[in-house]
């Protein structure tokens, strides 16, 4: 995050949220769920506390923080079911 400061934030947030997607796509288990909670938590607080870096003040409060996420749609992960086929025949 922090080599983008020159970019503006409706240019990298999609970007950080095709990331997001993929890394739940791609580890989205049933049994991975909590881990992928801890990331996103982790990612999203990260975000916050760089954002909070760039000027002097403050610019993003939480509630602010949480509004900007659904205006640029960045969602929780959700990890669905998984139904496996296994043929034993």
């Amino acid at each position: 995050m922090k080599g983008k400061y020159s970019l503006k934030l409706r240019e990298w947030l999609p970007q950080l949220k095709r990331k997001l997607l993929g890394f739940r796509n791609y580890f989205g288990l049933p049994d991975s769920s909590r881990s992928l909670s801890h990331l996103y938590n982790y990612v999203l607080h990260n975000l916050y506390k760089w954002l909070n870096r760039l000027s002097g003040r403050k610019s993003y409060n939480w509630n602010d923080f949480k509004k900007m996420l659904s205006y640029f749609k960045v969602e929780v992960p959700k990890v669905s079911k998984r139904n496996l086929l296994v043929d034993w025949c």
